[in-house]
This record gives structure tokens, C-alpha cells and sequence, in this order.
């Protein structure tokens, strides 16, 4: 897809997010685009919540260390639950035991006006999601990679920069103002819409495939 077509995809996308009103609204534009949604059976919508509270029991049950939010090294030795044992044995088996405290810290850290870590970016911020505090959405690299499009074509539409946006792979400290805009950004959308407490998660869907769309492969000699 060449930088025409995707300005024009961004442009239609965005300005119909930035009036809609609905759900229904959200929807709409993923099915007039034809974009591919989110498997649902993978990534099924949470429906649970986590708050500072229930980091604070665990801290008090010794399952996490209060200093760094790292899970206790005899933790699983506490655990009765089988579902909660199989959910570990699965962050253990894909060694993402350690990525935990990052989503622990971003749920402690809820009311931290929006700082954000230098590292694990995504984890922390999902962390915060969890929270289901109002206006705190999920992000990834596809996500940000449409809203950095965005934003280059409303302040100088430069075709170098959208570019190398559109090649954007991983999130690290040198997207948080990026990632800080797209928060606010997604505050100021029309009330009728923030009222619906899931309205970043279809947003999040709808931006997930968009920023997928117009990814920008590296080439090889970009690579070397």
C-alpha cells in the first residue's frame, strides 16, 4: 500500500472516530473497510478488574515483594487454585514470569498521571487497562504505529515521516510522548461515546488492524 493510499485509509478512519458516538459507530467503520477483526476466541474481551487493593492483599499474603512487585520465588507453592496453576505453568513455559511485574506496577500505579516506565511500556500500560479505570486503553506497537501516522499527517504530513512510522516495530522509551498523545487523544473523543466503559477496547480493535494494514515491511538492506 503505498503513502497516498494510507493517508487517505488514516484520514477517513480517524476523522469518522473522531465523531462517533456509538459503539455501533466503531463497528460500522471496521465493517465499511473490510478490516479483519480481533479473534475473539484469543483475545476474549476482560470483563474482570484488578485494583491497587487486590495488589495490596497479595503483597500482604507474600505472594509479590512490595519493593520491585516481582512474584514471591515460593509463590507457586501458595497457589490452590488448578486454574491459576495452569495460567502459571503457561507465563512460565513462555518465560513471561518476569513480564508479570510490569502489569503489577501498572495497576499499583493507576494514579500516577499517566508517567510512564522507560521499560515494558506495553505490559505497564495494560496494567493500568486492567484497572478499568476510565480512559485507560490497551497499546501495542500496531495501535501507536496508526496513531503516529495520524498525527504526522495532521501536523506537517511529511512522507519520510510517515514512513518510517509506518515501519514502527517495537514500543520503548522513545515513544512515550507518542504513546502520551494517543491517551489523550482518546480522552477527548465525543462523550456519548466515552460513556460506554468498553469504548477503548472496540478502538483499540479497530486500531490493532489498522496499524497491521499499513505496517511498512523493512527491507533487507534496512535490516543489515
Amino acid at each position: 500500500m503505498d503513502n497516498r493510499r494510507v493517508v487517505e485509509l488514516i484520514n477517513n478512519i480517524f476523522n469518522r472516530i473522531n465523531i462517533a458516538k456509538s459503539i455501533e459507530d466503531i463497528i460500522k467503520i471496521e465493517e465499511e473497510h473490510l478490516l479483519k477483526r480481533i479473534d475473539t476466541e484469543s483475545y476474549p474481551k476482560i470483563d474482570f478488574r484488578i485494583a491497587k487493593e487486590d495488589i495490596d492483599k497479595l503483597i500482604a499474603d507474600n505472594l509479590i515483594n512490595c519493593l520491585d512487585f516481582k512474584l514471591k520465588l515460593d509463590v507457586q507453592s501458595k497457589i490452590d487454585d488448578p486454574l491459576t496453576r495452569l495460567l502459571y505453568a503457561l507465563a512460565w513455559k513462555n518465560g513471561d514470569l518476569h513480564k508479570i511485574k510490569h502489569i503489577i506496577k501498572g495497576i499499583y500505579e493507576i494514579h500516577n498521571n499517566n508517567e510512564l516506565p522507560d521499560e515494558a511500556i506495553v505490559f505497564y500500560q495494560f496494567g493500568r487497562y486492567l484497572t478499568r479505570t476510565k480512559s485507560q486503553p490497551i497499546i501495542d506497537q500496531h495501535v501507536i504505529r496508526a496513531f503516529a501516522v495520524y498525527n504526522s499527517i495532521k501536523s506537517n504530513n511529511n512522507e519520510i515521516e510517515i514512513e518510517n512510522f509506518r515501519k514502527l516495530d517495537t514500543l520503548d522509551k522513545r515513544n512515550k510522548e507518542t504513546i502520551k498523545e494517543y491517551i489523550n487523544w482518546i480522552n477527548s473523543l465525543c462523550p456519548e461515546l466515552m460513556n460506554d466503559p468498553d469504548y477503548t477496547y472496540h478502538i483499540d480493535k479497530l486500531l490493532f488492524f489498522l496499524g497491521k494494514t499499513i505496517k511498512l515491511k523493512k527491507t533487507i538492506k534496512q535490516l543489515i
